[in-house]
Formats: structure tokens, C-alpha cells, sequence
């Protein structure tokens, strides 16, 4: 039980090695639980932290404040403190403070490295502001940065389902210091489509929780982006970090794909004297912790790159700044997904190799519009004529987040996407068969002119790799609702019928397009149940929304362009 500055103690469990020599110390900060508590190993050491056991570190494992066996109050996304006077604490803080702890009893080298997967990811990226000479390198993995932007809760403003279950056991308040978690308030039963079409819209779902969580409470205040949700994004204070910074994210991540792009840009851009490196390969949440990892749904993206990037990626990042092993790390590593079938999968191994970039994106990306024609055609070269396209979306028969709804799963962000293209309310585009490579690699932006009936609705954009068997895997999802098209923070309602331009940016991607397969956009106005079905009319509150408040809506596409990010040369 570790004393912080104010007095409050966390519960911390320490591995090290059963020799007399000094290590080097990696430490993981996390609000979830550290079984077991009292005697025994972290199941952990055998698997994801296996490298650094082998290696003989000094691995540190703690309960921020507020959670599991620590003391304290837990604040959700506690915000950084600049100011650190009159006693003012942060997670921050609690780093620094723990680091001294650790430097004072154990038999360390001085050296102490930090990562953290998800919300851990979020406390590894305020280690790096802790100001501790000793923390000489952080690694934050899929971090939690912005949780109205693009991480979790909301994309774009539009808040996710895949966040009900969790809010509804991790924001519950805890009563006393334990070691179980709170069991969930309302448990999603059945197939998760029809569950939450049943709950008599999103504010019907949000009512079930009775107001008995308050991060849930004041999130219901905030609907558009103000201070609230602004003050709670920690890379907007990464200004002269000191450690060496490794961002790591999966381009399947259906949790965290913002932070970990939003971090890395953050990083290069407020604090350009710092070592900053990138990894990311076509993973899953946590993708790269599993050894055996190597598909999703029946995506196949070849075997051994979650081994590639622990043994030759991540523990040479912490050597090198740590122990002083080795050559310094190259700048971006990544692996683009290439699918194919997955017969030609067991015959060869045809996923791309490992790139090493200098930046990200790479210096010989060109972007180029990808244009959508009003003949459903999708090309390079720009329409020579402007034919609008029609769809009604319905918000009782939402268009399904993939065929198959029984229950959530990671498997649904490259699940086959023909049954939407099946579908009257989704517009598709397709191109030609490509007869060379599309290498496609760095953030996509998307514009669209579009008209409503009404004054609100989502417009969802995916970017889809057609294969030559007919699987449409989905590259990138990316949501804006119409009520934000001139700003997070400024909500407005359409005028019914009047043509408006609609800009976002989708998350960053590394897909290779092979040849024999097409490119797909589909546009639609549900995503349902990972998005939330908007009411498809303007609310101030759509927190708020119940089944009376929810329309059909027609919309118009008339044009516009997905630029992809295109590698030139490898």
C-alpha cells in the first residue's frame, strides 16, 4: 500500500526478480482488478508480460486510486493538473509518487518504463507528463483519449452501445476497498439487436440505469463537446515529455483507434523534440498481446504479429531507452492488412511484410480523391455529371452493425458487409477489378453533399475491400451526425431540404487493395446497435430521446469524395 503526496494509499503488487542485482522496473497502472490478491503470479507474466519476465524486470502492478484495494475516490478520466500546488493530485502524480516509492525499496537501476493497453493506456500517457527523471520511457497501447471524439463511448458525438455494458457495471460507484468488481446494473440479454430496439430509444436504455451512475449522469449533461468532455483529453498537455514515447494501436481496434492516432499526432506536433514511435497491424482491442491471433470474423491477415511485435518491437523500444540495448528504435513500424481468401491463405502466406517508415503517414503518400458517381460507380477520376441518389432510413429497421447480432463481437468490425449491400437503405459504390495494388495508408477524410427531409440524422461512410469470392470486408467506419457539421461543439439542426456539405475525418488505416478485388463505399444512417440510432430529427438533448421522438427520414447524396491516403512507392 503505496502513500501518495495526500496520504492515500494504493494497493500495488510487485514482481521481481529473486536475485540481489538491480532491474529495471516496468510499470502497469490500471482501474481493473490485479488478481490474485495475496500469494501467487499474475497470469499476465506468463503471457503478455512474459518477454520482460524473461529479461529479468522488476514488474509493478497498481490500482489507480478509488478502484479494487486502493484508497481513495475514483474520478473517471481524471483530468491533468498543470498546477500541482495546494496539494492538487492527478494520476500523474501518482506516478511520480510511486516511482519514488519503488526507486527507495527496491534494487532497481534508476530506470522505469511504463505501458498500458485501453484505459491503462490512458495512465501511461499522464506517466509521461509526471516529470520523473526515472521514467525514461512510455508506452501507451489503444490509449483512451477522447471519449466524445472517437474512443469508446461516442464517434463523432454519436454515442455507442458497445459502452452500455460497460458503464453499467464500471461507473457504478463502489461502496467500500475490495477485490470484486461491481456487477453490472442492467445486463443486455438476448440478441443485442433486438434488446436494445426494444428499449424505447436511447433515452429509454439511459433511463433503465435510474440515475444510479454518475459519470453516466454527467455525460447526459454534456451533449455536445464543451469543457467537460474537453478537459478530460490528456494529449492536449503533451508539451515537452521527456520520456520516449512508443503509441501502439491495432487498425481493427473498434475501441480505441482515435487515441492511439490522436496520441502519436499530439506527440509529433506540441512536443517535437520528443522520441516518439508508432506500431500498429490489423489487430483487435489488444490484438497484439495474443500469440495465436491472426484473423477476424473470416478475415485473414496471417499469423505471428502480435509474437513479432513483443519480441521485436516493444521490448526493444524499452531496452534501448531502459538497459541502453541495442540500436534506437526505427520511427513507425506497421503491417498493413492485405485479405485474401482464406484458401489462398492456407496455401501461402500472403499478408504483407512489416514496414518501416520514416513518418506516418509516409513521406510518398499522395491523397487522391475517390470519387462517387451517381451511377453507383467509384473512380479516381472526378463524376462528369451530378445524378443524386436516395435512401429512407427507418429507425425501427436500422440497419444491422453485421449479419449476425446474438451478441457483440470484436469479429464485427471486419464481418462481410454483402447483406447491407442488399439493403434499400444503404447507397453503395463499387469500382472496376483493380489490375495493380492500392496501397492505402494514413488518415481518410470524407466529403459529402447531402440534403435532409428533416433536421437531424446520421450519415455513417464505410470504405470496403471487395474480395474476388464477393466478401465485402469493411477497411474503415467512420459516423457523423448531420447536427454537427459545422463543429463538435456547436449543434444545430438542418433545414429540411437545403444541400450541405458534410466533412469529416475517419481513422487512420494501413489496407492494401489487391489485385483481382474492388474498392466499396457504402452510405447509410445506422449502424445499429454499435451506434446509437439517432432520432433523425434535431434534439437538444437526443440523450433525452424516446420512441415518440424518433422519424423516418429520406436522404439525398449528391455527390462527393473519400481521399485516401495512397503510398506511391515501396
Amino acid at each position: 500500500m503505496i502513500a501518495m503526496r495526500d496520504g492515500t494509499r494504493l494497493y500495488t503488487a510487485i514482481y521481481s526478480p529473486a536475485d540481489t542485482l538491480p532491474h529495471p522496473v516496468l510499470l502497469l497502472r490500471t482501474p481493473y482488478p490485479l488478481h490474485p490478491y495475496g500469494k501467487g503470479f499474475a497470469q499476465s507474466l506468463r503471457g503478455a508480460e512474459a518477454v520482460f519476465v524473461r529479461e529479468r524486470y522488476i514488474i509493478v502492478y497498481q490500482n489507480v486510486r478509488g478502484t479494487y484495494r486502493s484508497e481513495g475516490d475514483f474520478v473517471n478520466l481524471r483530468p491533468f493538473e498543470p498546477d500541482k500546488t495546494d496539494g492538487k493530485t492527478d494520476e500523474a502524480s501518482d506516478t511520480f509518487d510511486t516511482v519514488e516509492w519503488l526507486l527507495s525499496h527496491c534494487r532497481t537501476t534508476g530506470a522505469v518504463g511504463v505501458k498500458g493497453i485501453s484505459y491503462p493506456g490512458f495512465y501511461a500517457t499522464l506517466a509521461a507528463l509526471c516529470g520523473h527523471p526515472a521514467v525514461k520511457a512510455v508506452s501507451p497501447q489503444a490509449p483512451v483519449t477522447d471519449w466524445f471524439k472517437g474512443d469508446d463511448c461516442h464517434l463523432n458525438g454519436a454515442f455507442q452501445y458497445g459502452m452500455y455494458g460497460f458503464a453499467s457495471s464500471f461507473f457504478r460507484e463502489r461502496k467500500r476497498p475490495g477485490i470484486r468488481g461491481n456487477r453490472p446494473l442492467v445486463p443486455v440479454e438476448g440478441d443485442v439487436y433486438d434488446w436494445f430496439l426494444s428499449q424505447d430509444g436511447l433515452g429509454g436504455a439511459l433511463d433503465r440505469f435510474a440515475g444510479r451512475l454518475p459519470f453516466l449522469n454527467e455525460m447526459r449533461a454534456h451533449p455536445a463537446y464543451d469543457a467537460f468532455w474537453q478537459k478530460a483529453d490528456p494529449t492536449q498537455h503533451l508539451r515537452n515529455v521527456a520520456p520516449a514515447v512508443l503509441v501502439v494501436g491495432g487498425w481493427y481496434d473498434g475501441e480505441d483507434c482515435f487515441g492511439t492516432f490522436e496520441t502519436y499526432r499530439r506527440l509529433k506536433s506540441l512536443s517535437p523534440q520528443t522520441a516518439v514511435f508508432l506500431a500498429a497491424g490489423p489487430w483487435c482491442h489488444g490484438g497484439w498481446k495474443k500469440p495465436s491471433f491472426d484473423h477476424l470474423s473470416d478475415a485473414w491477415f496471417g499469423k505471428g504479429s502480435a509474437q513479432f511485435f513483443m519480441e521485436r518491437i516493444e521490448y526493444p523500444f524499452f531496452a534501448h531507452f531502459l538497459e541502453g540495448k541495442g540500436a534506437c528504435p526505427e520511427a513507425v513500424r506497421i503491417l498493413p492488412s492485405a485479405e485474401t481468401m482464406r484458401a489462398a491463405m492456407e496455401g501461402h502466406d500472403s499478408a504483407p511484410d512489416w514496414e518501416s517508415l520514416g513518418s506516418w503517414p509516409a513521406e510518398d503518400v499522395v491523397f487522391k480523391d475517390l470519387h462517387l458517381h451517381g451511377s453507383g460507380r467509384l473512380s479516381f477520376a472526378a463524376p462528369s455529371d451530378e445524378i443524386p441518389l436516395r435512401y429512407v432510413s427507418d429507425p425501427w429497421k436500422p440497419v444491422p452493425f453485421c449479419a449476425e447480432t446474438s451478441e457483440w463481437s470484436r469479429d464485427a468490425h471486419a464481418a462481410d458487409q454483402r447483406f447491407a449491400a442488399r439493403r434499400t437503405d444503404v447507397l453503395t459504390w463499387k469500382s472496376g477489378v483493380l489490375r495493380e495494388p492500392v496501397r492505402v495508408e494514413g488518415p481518410l477524410q470524407v466529403r459529402l453533399d447531402v440534403s435532409l427531409d428533416g433536421t437531424d440524422a446520421d450519415v455513417i461512410v464505410k470504405l470496403i475491400d471487395v474480395r474476388p469470392d464477393g466478401y465485402r470486408l469493411p477497411v474503415r467506419t467512420g459516423v457523423l451526425p448531420v447536427r454537427f457539421r459545422n463543429g463538435l461543439s456547436h449543434p444545430e439542426p438542418a433545414v429540411p431540404g437545403e444541400r450541405m456539405r458534410l466533412s469529416f475525418r475517419m481513422d487512420d488505416v494501413a489496407h492494401h487493395f489487391l489485385p483481382g478485388h474492388r474498392l466499396a463505399v457504402h452510405v447509410q444512417s445506422s449502424c445499429f446497435p454499435l451506434v446509437a440510432m439517432n432520432p433523425q430529427q434535431y434534439l437538444a438533448d437526443p440523450y433525452s430521446a424516446v420512441a415518440a421522438d424518433y422519424r423516418k427520414a429520406e436522404i439525398t447524396v449528391y455527390g462527393g469524395a473519400v481521399t485516401l491516403p495512397v503510398r506511391t512507392s515501396l
